[in-house]
């Protein structure tokens, strides 16, 4: 039996250290490579992300002074024709409706209102429309 021991060779010693060596450095560049494209995706997720929410917080404000607008402008209109008249007030896709008793006297609502209030008289009630933009312009102006 014939057992050859081999040297190992110094080239290919250098060779194997230097495959490994470059591979172990293109995993490494990888890596930081896919880190800082990650890091920039992730800024800009985030930055997208606070002006949808600062957008957002004023569309929010501006919804709630819309609705304590219309909420005092309907207030008034019940104190103007008197609380024990009126069966219902409702928003109806961009009109304020108010359904009143047949004999409410509507001089107020037309005095304050002239000719931006719809008025439908039927046998049983009387229906007021007013333009929930009107309002909003007219308040906003003062």
């Amino acid at each position: 039996m014939l057992i050859i021991v081999q040297n190992q060779n110094n080239k290919r010693v250098l060779v194997k250290t230097i495959a490994v060596l470059s591979l172990f450095t293109m995993f490494w560049l990888y890596y930081q490579h896919m880190s800082s494209k990650f890091q920039e995706e992730n800024m800009k997720l985030t930055t997208e992300l606070t002006t949808k929410k600062e957008i957002e917080k004023k569309l929010n404000s501006k919804t709630v002074k819309l609705e304590n607008l219309l909420y005092k402008e309907a207030v008034l209109i019940t104190k103007l024709i008197n609380q024990k008249n009126i069966q219902s007030i409702q928003i109806v896709k961009d009109k304020l409706l108010i359904v009143c008793d047949f004999g409410t006297n509507m001089e107020p609502v037309m005095i304050r209102y002239g000719v931006n209030a719809m008025l439908k008289s039927t046998d049983t009630d009387i229906k007021i429309a007013l333009d929930i933009r009107t309002i909003v312009e007219n308040k906003y102006e003062s």
